[in-house]
């Protein structure tokens, strides 16, 4: 089916008008496994009664790659692009070199109505919409039933439960690889101890006395015991097998784990009776009682400036993060909705049984840091603090706060 609508649907780069009069609209997009967004697009044209139609030209197989190239069109003022399918951490950066689109007005309005605000943040820039919402994302402590009564609710908590279980089946999953993934786990530990990498508002470096207790965390898990061997190497996935193969008591990560669980459990008996007992508790606190910030991920639609029809560009982003297409990507495509009614949407709950948990955490969320010059500051933050059980608390934040200090006055470090 995916195949059939992406023969009708995708075409080849440009946003000139075609022959019909229809202005064409590039949607520089991955293709969602199971095709609702080539379906929204397909309905979106549709809908337009001629005004519009989109095309989806499918984005590099990795996140880096596909900024890579956008930034590269950007850059050149090439106009090919008219949609663009943002990670959230790229809205500063893209915003700040001018490559976007605004949304103003009653537009702006429709963008953010009834929508999460940390996903509304993640669209603006200095107090601008610069990309509108398409999706959201947060990491929950998934865990054990079969092996923990209940589930621990902070980081301290965890390392104690898991050394009262055998090492066999006993571990913590968590991204430790030097990549974006580490630097959510940084992020995440640091928001829920207080602090901040940089304050949005200034953009100068925050990190104080909670990036220290963020970073002793982080190296308190790598030297349990119970912390994967291969932690300095893990991503996603590979938590997320071991955790299905029956090694872990614990692990945190995205809700996509839910679903890939289920499917899986269709095939491993061993998988079948971890999902069996599979719960799902909030983000680990640092401090008792202080409830634990996820980093959120996620996507945006924003339009490139150097679109043919901008205007046009913006009403086809409004039309594709509809309500509608929020519950269709949730139910379909395992892609967390960014508008609050969706989770108390019975389909949605259906494929989402922690639905309730989800939302709550997402309220509680924190952004990675807002800055242009984003992409620098994660490198830095996995350079300096990589790997976990190498940390020396005090000494790295230090190193990284003055790195950070020199990045963000356009220096090297």
């Amino acid at each position: 089916m995916l195949a059939a609508f992406s023969a009708v649907i995708l075409a080849a780069c440009g946003s000139a008008s075609s022959g019909s009069g229809s202005a064409s609209l590039v949607y520089y997009s991955p293709l969602d496994p199971n095709g609702t967004n080539v379906k929204a697009a397909k309905t979106c044209s549709q809908q337009s009664h001629g005004a519009y139609t989109i095309s989806i030209t499918p984005e590099a197989n990795s996140s880096d790659a596909s900024r890579a190239l956008i930034v590269q069109r950007l850059a050149a003022h090439d106009g090919d692009f008219s949609l663009l399918n943002m990670d959230t951490i790229w809205t500063s950066e893209f915003a700040a070199a001018g490559w976007l689109v605004p949304i103003t007005g009653a537009e702006r309005q429709q963008a953010l109505s009834g929508v999460l605000p940390i996903a509304a943040q993640s669209g603006e820039y200095k107090g601008r919409l610069y990309a509108i919402p398409l999706n959201t994302n947060a990491q929950l402590l998934w865990y054990r039933k079969d092996l923990v009564k209940t589930a621990p609710t902070t980081w301290a908590q965890i390392i104690a439960d898991a050394k009262k279980l055998p090492a066999s089946d006993g571990l913590i999953e968590e991204q430790g690889q030097e990549y974006e993934g580490y630097t959510v786990w940084f992020n995440s530990v640091l928001a829920s101890a207080g602090g901040q990498v940089v304050n949005p508002q200034t953009g100068k470096i925050v990190l104080g006395h909670p990036a220290v207790v963020a970073a002793q965390i982080l190296k308190d898990v790598a030297d349990s015991g119970r912390a994967d061997p291969s932690l300095s190497t893990d991503q996603e996935d590979q938590g997320r097998l071991a955790f299905e193969a029956g090694h872990a008591a614990f692990m945190l990560n995205w809700p996509y784990v839910y679903a890939a669980g289920r499917t899986d459990a269709a095939t491993s008996s061993v998988t079948k009776h971890v999902f069996q007992n599979m719960g799902w508790a909030p983000y680990p606190s640092v401090y008792p009682g202080v409830p634990g910030k996820s980093s959120v991920g996620g996507a945006n639609i924003g339009v490139s400036k150097y679109s043919a029809h901008p205007q046009l560009a913006v009403k086809a982003a409004l039309c594709m993060t509809r309500f509608y297409w929020q519950n269709q990507e949730a139910i379909n495509e395992g892609l967390p909705p960014v508008t609050v009614a969706s989770y108390h949407d019975p389909a949605v709950i259906k494929a989402y049984p922690f639905a309730a948990i989800l939302l709550k955490q997402l309220e509680n969320a924190t952004n990675r840091p807002a800055t242009p010059f984003y992409s620098d500051v994660t490198l830095a933050i996995q350079q300096t603090l990589h790997p976990a059980s190498s940390i020396q608390p005090v000494q790295d934040i230090k190193s990284l706060r003055s790195c950070l200090s020199t990045l963000l006055k356009g220096g090297l470090c």
